[in-house]
């Protein structure tokens, strides 16, 4: 749980970091809205390219980012997220896309893999989860996966621990998963065919009760832990970070809260 993660703050940025990731060869961070150049509504680091804040602004941001968390050389890749399923297997040729300009982003991609050195991958979220992936075994690997209600109705994390096996081959028993703040079940509130589909596939994450009837609110840290666990990943190798991105409007950028002129903070992971 969050005792296995650690808070940082270094040059004026706060980041969660994961040491015993970085025991195995790996820098994993997930960025808070302290810090940075923006102005509201964006205030603090907001990392995300595709808002409406100035794309300067934002360059600067995710740069201040990259050198509090030591990330690089390489410039990191993102992808063009719309919450599906989609996982794009990234190498070298592909650094920079999505960092400096939008419009270079990977096409409809909400995952990323890679076994590329010192390239950070990551995705974006005000809500959403950013589900992180590593391999402990000989074979060094990172994934970035954009998780939110719909990623996971599709599968998006369990696919990402299925791409560790096709492409290279790692079993589930060696990938260790890291799941960073998101949005609370008591602000994530669901109803008609939305709360059908992720009861059915869910029934352990959401949670009916007379406060939100006929609604009902909806865990989504705890349905991304059942789809790792689904996937083979043991319990005692993923890290959580429970903190709820609408309760802490000073750490962290919200849509639910805030609406769509907020920020983005991100998850990112590399190879050391």
């Amino acid at each position: 749980m969050i005792a296995s993660a650690r808070f940082n703050q270094r040059r004026g940025i706060n980041f969660w970091s994961i040491p015993a990731w970085e025991r195995l060869g790996y820098r994993a961070v997930f960025f808070q809205r302290q810090g940075g150049v923006s102005q509201p509504p964006y205030k603090g680091l907001n990392l995300g390219i595709a808002t409406s804040d100035a794309i300067g602004t934002v360059k600067q941001n995710r740069g201040l980012a990259l050198k509090a968390a030591r990330l690089g050389p390489y410039l990191p890749v993102m992808g063009q997220q719309v919450h599906g399923q989609k996982i794009v297997l990234v190498n070298r040729r592909k650094q920079g896309c999505g960092w400096l300009e939008a419009e270079t982003a990977l096409t409809e991609t909400d995952g990323l893999i890679t076994r590329e050195k010192g390239m950070p991958i990551g995705v974006a979220v005000a809500d959403c989860l950013p589900v992180l992936l590593v391999s402990s075994g000989k074979r060094r690997a990172v994934a970035a996966l954009h998780a939110g209600w719909r990623g996971l109705a599709q599968g998006i994390v369990s696919l990402g621990v299925r791409r560790f096996q096709e492409q290279w081959g790692i079993k589930p028993q060696d990938i260790r998963a890291a799941i960073g703040p998101g949005i609370g079940p008591d602000h994530f509130i669901i109803q008609g065919e939305v709360l059908k589909a992720l009861q059915s596939q869910y029934p352990e994450a959401v949670a009916v009760s007379q406060r939100f009837e006929p609604a009902a609110s909806f865990n989504l840290g705890q349905a991304a832990q059942i789809q790792l666990a689904h996937a083979g990943i043991l319990p005692r190798h993923i890290t959580v970070i429970p903190e709820c991105t609408a309760c802490h409007p000073k750490k962290y950028f919200s849509y639910r809260r805030d609406g769509k002129e907020t920020g983005r903070m991100l998850g990112m992971v590399q190879i050391k």
